[in-house]
């Protein structure tokens, strides 16, 4: 019995054995399991076509496909073996961009990987950031594409919006405000920018792609770093770097803002800077910025950041912390800076006759030599038959001086204009507000003609026939009246002792009532001596006691205007009992640029006050 039972446990362990043995086939015929392909990457042409890679293994294996873009647009043959086998891919022709797939060869226990490389259908056209930039504003109707890298530093986080960045080539750089917050990308990311349908406007007068569509941009893969383009201050202030990582060199901030922080978490700053040759510009840093509450750097040295522009201000917007580290250097004294004067626009516009009419454009601390160019645009209700712009190029001749615009074309319909000045060196556009008037459809409310020295108040000269009563001209805000003297040769009156508010005073009484919208118009010629006064407003009143200015600042020379000076106002509301118009002295500065003189006179000729 014994025995028996023996001989059955090794029948069992045998049966055991051939069980195992059975389950376990393949490893043992096959050995370790393996799998190895012939290729890792394949290339195949924009036209599509057959290739093919090897595989050889000792178990049975499948395929699986990941496709970059579109789907099935590669078949196998076989999808599945097993042991050694060759493949045949087979790919379609392609009519779009470069694309790949990934074609995955698997057993149970072991995988490889063959990439499909497929040219693109579709031949690009690429352009510069500079190009870009010179189409201006415009829609881009071009299917061409551009390939920039990312200078805005996304972890300074400098930038007003998320949806806000700036790429560069190297050469130039271009702002993009982009349909949907941006990824997160490292500097130097080079990205394609498919630009058929971008459009390109000015945002306060930084040129960028605006509402840009996210999707029409990629990254190549390609990381380019873009190094800071050292300039000067006066080249920053060219705008020719304009959305350019830049280093700018002898800067500091100025004295009056070292006591300000970088940025502020409530509000966006600009902090005022200068440079060592007198030029001015802003530092600007964005309430997100992660630098807020960093007190201004203290010392000069080198300052990098993006270049940039807003209303006519330029900026640099440092990225980090680092941009800004330079200034650390001992401070400069503070050059004497460029400045224009306030811009004196002389000669009549009046419908129907060519003008012979100027702006004159004063100027200081200039570099003797540097050149300028600046232009004048000229806009409003009168602005018909005027030619516009009128450019002036040209070199400074001397430290101060003035530039003078010749305004040309022959006026058509009457009305206000605002002459507007832009160009080198100036942050801000210059305005010079005047009117053309018509002879036909213009009333003449009071005028004096002077032929001796008046007795004050003195009436109009042509009373008869003014569409006013009551009119006189007489000397306003002296504690004394002083003595009116009269000029033979250039038909003047004229007086001393002349103080800051003290003025040529004219009163009047409409015949009719005066409409909201009708034209006050005062015309007159007006000089002095050396040390008289300079600085003159024309001001109408309704009431004499609220007075709005006509125009532009008068500045005075030394001799008799050829053309008179005109200045008005436009009524905002109705006048039907006496109106004031007065000529007023605004400063102590004489003609020559010293102190007015109580012994400098002040003179005044052929006064038109009109109504249209």
């Amino acid at each position: 019995m014994e025995k028996s039972l023996k001989l059955l446990g090794f029948a069992l362990i045998l049966s055991s054995l051939s069980i195992f043995s059975s389950c376990n086939k393949e490893d043992v015929d096959s050995g370790t399991p393996s799998l190895t392909l012939s290729a890792e990457t394949l290339a195949v042409a924009k036209g599509g076509g057959n290739t093919s890679f090897t595989v050889t293994s000792n178990r049975a294996w499948t395929t699986e496909i990941t496709y970059s873009s579109g789907t099935d647009w590669v078949a196998l043959s076989p999808a599945t073996g097993k042991g050694n086998g060759t493949v045949t891919v087979t790919v379609l022709p392609n009519t779009g961009n470069d694309r790949t797939a990934t074609i995955k060869v698997a057993t149970s226990t072991v995988y490889e990987y063959v990439q499909i490389q497929q040219a693109a259908g579709i031949t690009k056209t690429y352009i510069t950031v500079s190009a870009l930039r010179a189409k201006g504003e415009v829609t881009i109707t071009d299917d061409v594409y551009m390939k920039a890298s990312l200078i805005s530093d996304q972890t300074g986080g400098n930038a007003t919006s998320l949806k806000n960045i700036v790429a560069s080539d190297g050469d130039a750089g271009i702002a993009l405000r982009l349909t949907a917050d941006a990824a997160t990308m490292t500097l130097g990311t080079e990205l394609e920018f498919n630009l058929k349908g971008a459009v390109l406007s000015k945002y306060n007068g930084l040129l960028q792609l605006n509402n840009f569509d996210n999707t029409k941009m990629s990254k190549t893969g390609a990381t380019n770093v873009i190094a800071p383009k050292a300039i000067t201050a006066a080249q920053l202030r060219t705008g020719n770097y304009e959305s350019m990582y830049v280093s700018v060199a002898n800067v500091q901030v100025v004295s009056a803002d070292l006591s300000k922080t970088i940025a502020s978490a409530d509000a966006h700053t600009s902090i005022n800077m200068e440079s060592s040759t007198g030029e001015s510009f802003t530092m600007f840093s964005s309430k997100y910025s992660e630098f807020t509450g960093v007190t201004v750097p203290q010392g000069s040295g080198t300052l990098k950041g993006i270049a940039g522009v807003n209303n006519g201000i330029y900026q640099v917007m440092p990225q980090n912390r680092t941009d800004f580290a330079g200034l650390t250097g001992t401070r400069f004294t503070s050059a004497a800076q460029f400045a224009y004067g306030t811009p004196v626009l002389a000669g009549a516009l009046n419908v129907g006759t060519a003008t012979t009419a100027t702006i004159t454009l004063p100027y200081s601390n200039a570099t003797a030599g540097s050149a300028y160019t600046l232009q004048v645009a000229v806009s409003g209700a009168g602005a018909a038959g005027l030619t516009t712009p009128v450019s002036v190029t040209g070199t400074y001749a001397a430290a101060t001086g003035n530039i003078v615009f010749n305004l040309a074309g022959t006026p058509t319909t009457s009305g206000a204009v605002v002459f507007t000045i832009t160009g080198t060196n100036l942050t801000t556009a210059l305005t010079v507000n005047g009117t053309v008037t018509d002879a036909s459809a213009s009333t003449t409310f009071a005028s004096w003609t002077f032929t001796a020295a008046p007795t004050f108040p003195m009436t109009s000269s042509t009373s008869s026939t003014d569409a006013s009563t009551n009119a006189t001209l007489t000397l306003n805000g002296f504690a004394t009246m002083p003595t009116i003297s009269y000029t033979t040769s250039s038909a003047t009156i004229w007086c001393a002792s002349w103080g800051v508010g003290q003025s040529w005073f004219m009163q009047m009484t409409p015949k009719s009532a005066l409409t909201a919208g009708k034209v006050i118009t005062i015309s007159f010629k007006g000089y002095g001596s050396n040390t008289a006064p300079r600085d003159f407003v024309a001001e109408y009143s309704a009431d004499n006691l609220t007075w709005y200015q006509m125009g532009s600042a008068i500045v005075y020379t030394a001799t008799l205007p050829a053309d008179p000076y005109v200045r008005s106002y436009t009524l905002t509301s109705g006048a039907s009992s006496q109106i004031y118009v007065r000529i007023k002295n605004t400063s102590t500065t004489a003609i020559n640029e010293g102190t007015v003189s109580s012994s400098g006179n002040s003179r005044l000729a052929n006064v038109v006050i009109s109504v249209q």
